[in-house]
């Protein structure tokens, strides 16, 4: 099994209602997953969890088969290599689609500088990729 992604009897509530029970989920290297479902069915829980946005309150996540701390934060899945875009068009209106691609991941220049150039560049290869 080439897991990149592991999630195993994940489990959520929020004010003593129960939105995910013993979910399972599994994305392996190179695949693409869509997670489908009605408005209220967890969709976004689970994708906020493995995130580290949520903690979860039961199961294990596993990623690049090393099992994360529950209550990992963005910044600490961000730095194994999680990140979430979120479903919203505009997570913030005032970036440029660049900014909004880098957020909290802006490529460093001399000085501690954010390097726009680099940063531009980069989000015209990912938005280029994305167009073929």
């Amino acid at each position: 099994m080439n897991e990149t992604l592991r999630m195993h009897g994940i489990c959520k509530s929020f004010s003593g209602v129960e939105v995910l029970h013993k979910v399972d989920f599994a994305v392996d290297k190179g695949e693409i997953m869509g997670l489908c479902g009605e408005n209220g069915a967890g969709k976004s829980t689970l994708m906020k969890l493995v995130a580290g946005i949520y903690p979860a309150d039961a199961g294990e996540i596993v990623f690049k088969g090393t099992p994360m701390r529950r209550g990992a934060n963005p910044q600490e899945m961000q730095r194994v290599g999680v990140s979430m875009i979120h479903q919203e068009l505009y997570l913030l209106p005032e970036l440029t689609v660049a900014q909004n691609i880098f957020l909290h991941r802006e490529p460093r220049a001399g000085a501690g500088l954010i390097d726009f150039a680099k940063m531009n560049a980069d989000a015209a290869v990912i938005l280029k990729r994305l167009g073929e």
